[in-house]
């Protein structure tokens, strides 16, 4: 198994990394999500990877976070369920959004992702029962309690479910902690009216 990787960004667009080793550039397939879009071209960076080994394809997914890694691996456990639509949930809702589904039984969270239909979130629920205790939250997502709350509150402003999950999954790591249920409501709002004005 290949750990990691360290090398110099050469590309970075939707879900395709390109890294540059000595004199050979590697694709590796990401997350879509924000964090990864703000990664700066012709930068090193080490990431964290797992080779998704098929009878007709050999990939090289990739991850920022060792959490986000083992949640990879627990999601592609589910029949059904690939590299490919791994990365897609992956791309469309946080950490904190998977594990409160599974916590609470609300598939509609999962099955807001692109692709995903009713049979297949349920059967992610019921296969991830109790698999994801060795997930942390810590530096990966705000405190789940303080998310679902101002998710609530920003939803009761008449702005959608679907809006405010984007907008906190596109907050990098460090913007995420620390952060009270006060500060996370503004911070949404704010990036809501900047994303309408533009």
């Amino acid at each position: 198994m290949i750990e990691s990787l360290t090398g110099k960004i050469v590309k970075i667009e939707n879900n395709e990394l390109v890294l540059q080793i000595g004199p050979i550039n590697l694709l590796i397939l990401v997350p879509a999500s924000e964090k990864y879009l703000e990664l700066n071209e012709g930068k090193e960076l080490t990431i964290k990877t797992i080779l998704d080994v098929k009878e007709d394809s050999l990939n090289l997914i990739g991850f920022l976070d060792e959490n986000e890694r083992k949640l990879f691996q627990k999601l592609i456990s589910v029949k059904g369920v690939g590299s490919k639509v791994a990365i897609t949930i992956l791309s469309s809702i946080t950490i904190g959004d998977i594990i409160e589904s599974v916590s609470s039984n609300n598939h509609n969270i999962i099955k807001q992702v692109p692709g995903i239909g009713d049979k297949t979130a349920k059967l992610i629920l019921i296969q991830l029962q109790g698999q994801l205790d060795n997930i942390s939250m810590k530096n990966t997502s705000v405190d789940l309690d303080v998310q679902l709350e101002a998710t609530k509150a920003v939803e009761a402003l008449g702005y959608q479910n679907e809006e405010i999950r984007k907008i906190i999954n596109s907050l990098n790591n460090s913007n995420l902690q620390n952060l009270d249920t006060e500060s996370l409501i503004r911070i949404i709002i704010e990036k809501i009216s900047l994303q309408n004005q533009s």
